[in-house]
């Protein structure tokens, strides 16, 4: 199997991960996307508290710029796990950027009025 670059960008954004440890991962797996996720999970310490906060603050600036949601979807792969209407605060937004960067196997959608 080969290494291109959209199998690294897809372990980069699955993983948080770096494009040189995305490429060694890939290497090691032989290309193989499933393999390399798993031997990345399996090595990939406890993040950096530093590191989880300045992503938080990213996610929660990124949500509160974006402007009023009035529905936030939780899913796993393609099922939905939750929708909830809301009219998100400051708080609000806190909230679901600390659950969007803690939890990175669920896919956290935000539908927006208009």
């Amino acid at each position: 199997m080969s290494v291109n670059l959209a199998k690294i960008d897809e372990i980069r954004q699955r993983m948080g991960v770096s494009y040189e440890e995305a490429h060694t991962a890939l290497e090691a797996s032989g290309g193989d996307v499933v393999t390399a996720l798993t031997q990345l999970e399996q090595t990939k310490g406890p993040s950096d508290l530093l590191t989880v906060g300045a992503d938080l603050l990213d996610e929660v600036e990124r949500l509160l710029r974006a402007g009023a949601i009035k529905k936030v979807r939780v899913r796993l792969g393609n099922r939905t796990l939750k929708e909830i209407p809301v009219s998100l605060t400051a708080v609000g937004a806190v909230l679901i950027g600390f659950v969007a960067v803690l939890v990175t196997r669920f896919v956290i959608e935000l539908e927006r009025e208009g």
